[in-house]
């Protein structure tokens, strides 16, 4: 028979076993809940941030009204009023010049000669052919009244005398080719040629590759050409004046007035303007063609215009616009009809009103590009 002894454990020592595995299971059930209440707080916080509104203070501005800047400014440069290429109306050799480039001409002044002796050779000896002709005319004639000679034999010499009188003509008529005169007054602005130069008219088709075709610049008066873009071309009309400023003298200030705009635009490097013809209202003899303009236009507007930011303009599939707030701070484009410009602010004639807010700028949040 087998006997049981019953083991006996001290009270105190059960106490404190029981207290352990107590607290070793508080210990594990707060660990669970601490990861949940922590897991959790972590998601509301993630979602609270992805749904917070973002800041686009630096990136949207205030639709306003109000009025266009009084000035365009815009770029020119100084040219002849009236401006020709002298070219020869006779192949041959220059012979003589008598200006310079700067130097002022009147009206059919002599400016140069081509080499004429063999012309000269040439019309001699057709005077004396013509002469002759004329006295074998002269004699047949007489003979005829005498009965001597047939009509037909007159005919013959008379017939000799008119081709010679009229070969003459024709060379006397060409003397003038050899004269390089000036067509009207002004200043000579270029010389091409020198003496001694081969020089051809400019139809004329030689067989010498080294001919010029021109001798002399002449030009007359000085206007500018300025370029004023599409954007501002409705701002300005004839008879409006402009201030300017030419680079060559930065501390002068000269006034000239709008004479003529180009009916059509002009395409340079994807821009689009318009070329304004204005003349100096003091002609100032500093000022000389080719020099580059600086233009400032007054502009008289006192008419309020709802105005944006020209850099707020888009254009999406074609259309011109600008970007919107949607209702979570997002871009959004929408189609606006435009009026004038004056660089950095636009009219607006139809899509916005004032107060609403447009990005000046994309966020590097948005997915837009």
């Amino acid at each position: 028979m087998i006997s049981f002894h019953r083991i006996s454990i001290p009270e105190k020592n059960l106490k404190e076993t029981m207290l352990k595995l107590i607290k070793k299971s508080l210990n594990l059930k707060s660990g669970i809940l601490f990861f949940i209440i922590a897991s959790l707080t972590i998601f509301v916080s993630i979602n609270i941030k992805r749904n917070k509104p973002k800041d686009i203070t630096n990136y949207v501005v205030n639709v306003e009204k109000g009025l266009l800047s009084d000035s365009i400014n815009s770029s020119g440069e100084i040219k002849a009023i009236k401006s020709v290429k002298i070219s020869p109306r006779k192949a041959g050799f220059i012979q003589t010049l008598n200006v310079e480039e700067g130097d002022k001409v009147k009206k059919d002044q002599l400016l140069g000669t081509l080499d004429d002796k063999e012309f000269k050779y040439k019309l001699k000896e057709l005077v004396i052919k013509k002469d002759k002709n004329e006295s074998d005319f002269l004699r047949r004639e007489y003979l005829y009244n005498e009965g001597a000679i047939s009509k037909e034999n007159l005919e013959d010499f008379k017939t000799k005398f008119n081709t010679a009188k009229a070969k003459l003509n024709d060379a006397i008529s060409e003397e003038s080719f050899y004269l390089i005169k000036s067509p009207f007054a002004g200043t000579i602005t270029s010389k091409y040629a020198e003496i001694g130069s081969y020089v051809a008219p400019i139809a004329n088709i030689s067989s010498n590759t080294s001919a010029k075709n021109f001798i002399f610049e002449l030009s007359n008066g000085i206007e500018i050409i300025a370029k004023v873009p599409e954007s501002d071309i409705g701002r300005i009309k004839i008879g409006q004046e402009a201030s300017v400023r030419i680079e060559s003298f930065p501390s002068t200030k000269y006034q000239a007035k709008i004479i003529k705009i180009a009916p059509r635009a002009v395409k340079d490097n994807n821009v689009t303007s318009f070329e304004v013809t204005l003349r100096f209202k003091e002609i100032s003899n500093n000022i000389k063609i080719g020099m580059t303009a600086d233009l400032e236009f007054k502009v008289e507007d006192d008419v309020e215009k709802i105005l944006v930011p020209t850099v707020s303009i888009v254009t999406e599939k074609g259309k011109k616009g600008i970007l919107k707030l949607d209702k979570n701070n997002f871009p959004i484009f929408e189609e606006v009809e435009f009026g004038i410009s004056s660089g950095s602010k636009t009219s607006v004639i139809n899509g916005l009103k004032p107060g609403e807010k447009i990005f000046i700028d994309i966020p590097p949040w948005s997915k837009r590009k």
